[in-house]
C-alpha cells in the first residue's frame, strides 16, 4: 500500500508541524494508516497509532488518533486515558460519545448518562447527536430500563430530521434492540423492514504481509498470534479454578505449561472469584499442584470487594463479614474493624464464597442491611465447580439477601473490570492478557477490562458453548490446555468463495444455519475436531450469528493439531520474530 504523508488532513498534518520532518513525514504516515484501517483491522490501526503516540505523544490529533483506535478494539480504559489526554492537550471537547461509551465498557452506565448529561450539543452536527443519543440509549439498556432507552432513540427521531441514511440505520437497528428487548416482536419487524439499505464501503488495502491473492480480508472477533503467547505478552491474568486446576484435582499440562510461561519471561498473576481462601492458602494450594507463585501475585475478589468498601467508607469503619477467613482477612487488611453481628451496627456488609455459610449468617446479614449497613458482594457467580458437578455459588446466596432485603449488592469480582486492574497494578508487566475457562466470568471480565483473553477447554464452558457465545463473552484466542500459551495461534482467514480456515483447518462455512466442512454439512450430534478445525469452525459460526443467522452446532470433542505436537519446543521463525501479532490473517 503506497502510504503518503500528504494523505492526512491538512489539520492534523499543521499540528505536526513542531517535528522535525522525518520524524512529522513518519508519524503523518502511521495515522493515514491508522485512519484507513480502523474500520477494517482495528488491530492493526492500534498498532499503527501506537506507533505515532511513540514519536510525538504531546500532539492533539496524535492522541485523538489513539483514542479512536483504542476505542474501536474495545480496550475501554486505555481509550478513555487518550480521550482525557486530548481534552488536556487541545482543550477541545470532541469526542464525548465515545468517552461515555468507554465508561459503558468498563461497567459504569450512570457515568455514560452524566456525561451525555453535561454535554453541549450547540454546534454539534445531527450525526454527532445521534453517536451521544445512541450511547445514552445503550447506557439506559445496560441499567435494566430498555424503555427509557426506546425514548432516547424515539425522541430523537421524532425532533431531528436525519437525512443520512447511515446514521438512520444505526439510529433504527438500536430501536428493533429495544423493542426486541421490551417484547415488542412485531413492531420491531416492522421498524426493521424500514431501515434503510447502507453499501457496504470499497476499502482496497494491500495486506501483502498477512493476506494472499485469494483471501478475501473479514474481521472476527477471534484472532491469531505469531509468536507464541507467552513471548508475546509480558504478563499473564491466570484464573484458578477449571485453568489452573479443577476443584481438588489437578489438570494436565497447567503446571508445566504455567512455569515454562514463567522460565521464559512471562509474569503470572492469578485472579479469582473465590474469596474464601487468604492468598497464602492459594499460593499453598497451587504449589501442590507444581505452579510456584509468590503471594504478592494473587488478586481475590475479596480483595476486589474490599477494594469497594474503601470508595464507600471511611478508614476503620465497621465491616459484618459473611465468608470464610480470606475474606475476613481481606476486610482488616483493608483498615476496617470487623465485627460479629448486626447489633454492632456495621456501616457494611460483605459477602463472599464459604462453604460455611448458612442460613444464620445470611440472615445476620439481611438484619444489617435492613438497619441501613451497605451491601458489597465479592462476585456474582450462580454455581460453583467441584467434582461432582455444579454447587451454589456465591451469587445464588447473595440473590437470597437481596431479595430478602430489596437492597441491590454493588458487586466486584468477575465479570467487573475493576478485579483486573487491580491485578495488572500488582505486576510490573504492562503487555497484559488474561487466561480464563467460563465465558460469563474470565472471558467477559477480560474483555470489559480491555485485555485479550485465551479460553482453554479445561474447565466450565465447551466447545460447542464457545462457538455459540453472545459477542460481549467471546475468547480473542482458542486454545485447548495450557500448552497453548506456549505456541503461536493461527488466525482465521476468509477465502474468496466464503470458505474460514485457520492454520492447517479444513474449509468451514454456515449455509442455511447448518455448518458445512469441505461444502459436506456436519449433520452429526457430536464430532472430534483437531485445534485448527474447532478455530475456523468458531470463526464461521460468530460471523454467522452476527447476521443474525440461527446456527445449529455439534457438541465438539477437540484434540491437538497432530503437526504441532512438539511446536512449543520449536524456535520462532524469523517471520514469526519480525511481527508481534498477527490479525485475522
Amino acid at each position: 500500500m503506497n502510504v503518503k504523508a500528504e494523505s492526512l488532513d491538512p489539520i492534523a498534518r499543521k499540528a505536526l508541524n513542531g517535528l522535525n520532518a522525518d520524524n512529522a513525514e513518519t508519524v503523518a504516515r502511521h495515522l493515514v494508516m491508522a485512519g484507513s484501517l480502523i474500520d477494517i483491522d482495528p488491530e492493526a490501526a492500534y498498532a499503527h497509532a501506537q506507533a505515532a503516540v511513540a514519536r510525538a505523544g504531546r500532539i492533539g490529533p496524535v492522541r485523538e488518533a489513539a483514542a479512536l483506535a483504542a476505542y474501536a478494539c474495545e480496550k475501554f480504559p486505555e481509550a478513555l486515558r487518550e480521550v482525557r489526554a486530548v481534552r488536556r492537550l487541545t482543550g477541545e471537547d470532541s469526542l464525548r460519545a465515545i468517552e461515555a461509551d468507554c465508561e459503558r465498557g468498563i461497567g459504569k452506565p450512570e457515568k455514560a448518562l452524566e456525561i451525555i448529561g453535561d454535554t453541549s450539543t450547540a454546534g454539534m452536527s445531527v450525526g454527532e447527536q445521534a453517536e451521544l443519543a445512541l450511547v445514552a440509549s445503550g447506557a439506559r439498556a445496560d441499567l435494566g430500563e430498555p424503555e427509557a432507552g426506546l425514548l432516547v432513540i424515539e425522541d430523537f427521531l421524532d425532533t431531528r430530521k436525519v437525512e443520512d441514511d447511515e446514521v438512520l440505520s444505526r439510529l433504527l437497528h438500536v430501536k428493533v434492540d429495544r423493542l426486541r428487548e421490551l417484547g415488542r416482536e412485531e413492531e420491531a419487524d416492522q421498524v426493521e423492514a424500514e431501515i434503510p439499505a447502507v453499501p457496504e464501503p470499497l476499502t482496497i488495502v494491500d495486506f501483502d504481509e498477512v493476506v494472499e491473492a485469494d483471501m478475501e480480508y473479514v474481521p472476527s472477533d477471534l484472532q491469531g498470534c505469531r509468536k507464541p503467547l507467552s513471548q508475546n505478552f509480558e504478563l499473564a491474568l491466570v484464573d484458578l479454578d477449571g485453568v489452573a486446576y479443577m476443584g481438588s484435582s489437578p489438570i494436565k499440562y497447567a503446571d508445566t505449561g504455567l512455569m515454562s510461561a514463567k522460565e521464559g519471561g512471562m509474569e503470572l498473576v492469578f485472579v479469582t472469584n473465590n474469596a474464601s481462601r487468604t492468598r497464602q492458602e492459594v499460593k499453598d494450594k497451587l504449589a501442590g499442584y507444581g505452579i510456584e507463585v509468590d503471594e504478592d501475585k494473587i488478586m481475590t475478589s475479596a480483595m476486589d470487594g474490599v477494594a469497594i468498601l474503601k470508595e464507600i467508607l471511611p478508614p476503620g469503619a465497621k465491616v459484618l463479614s459473611i465468608g470464610g477467613n480470606g475474606l475476613r482477612k481481606a476486610v482488616t487488611e483493608g483498615g476496617f474493624e470487623l465485627v460479629e453481628s448486626a447489633d454492632d451496627r456495621p456501616a457494611a456488609v460483605i459477602q463472599g464464597y464459604d462453604p460455611s455459610v448458612g442460613w444464620a449468617e445470611l440472615s445476620e446479614g439481611a438484619y444489617a442491611i435492613n438497619q441501613g449497613a451497605a451491601f458489597v458482594a465479592t462476585n456474582m457467580d450462580a454455581t460453583l465447580p467441584t467434582e461432582r458437578g455444579f454447587s451454589l455459588g456465591n451469587g445464588s446466596l447473595v440473590h437470597a439477601v437481596e431479595h430478602a432485603t430489596g437492597v441491590s449488592a454493588k458487586a466486584g469480582g468477575k465479570p467487573f473490570p475493576g478485579i483486573y486492574r487491580h491485578a495488572v497494578e500488582l505486576a510490573e508487566g504492562s503487555k497484559a492478557m488474561c487466561i480464563g475457562d467460563r465465558l460469563d466470568t474470565d472471558i467477559a471480565g477480560a474483555r470489559a477490562a480491555g485485555y485479550p483473553v485465551l479460553h482453554l477447554l479445561t474447565g466450565v464452558a465447551s466447545a460447542k458453548d464457545v462457538a455459540l457465545a453472545k459477542k460481549e463473552e467471546r475468547p480473542t484466542y482458542l486454545g485447548l490446555d495450557m500448552r497453548s500459551l506456549l505456541e503461536p495461534v493461527p488466525g482465521p482467514v476468509k477465502t474468496a468463495n466464503g470458505d474460514w480456515t485457520c492454520g492447517s483447518s479444513r474449509a468451514f462455512r454456515v449455509e442455511r444455519g447448518t455448518i458445512q466442512v469441505d461444502e459436506v454439512p456436519l449433520e452429526a450430534d457430536s464430532v472430534t475436531l483437531k485445534l485448527d478445525d474447532y478455530r475456523a469452525l468458531v470463526a464461521a459460526v460468530w460471523e454467522a450469528r452476527d447476521n443474525r443467522d440461527r446456527v445449529t452446532v455439534p457438541q465438539i470433542e477437540v484434540t491437538r493439531n497432530p503437526e504441532v505436537e512438539n511446536a512449543a519446543d520449536q524456535e520462532a521463525t524469523p517471520e514469526q520474530e519480525a511481527d508481534d501479532t498477527e490479525v485475522n490473517e
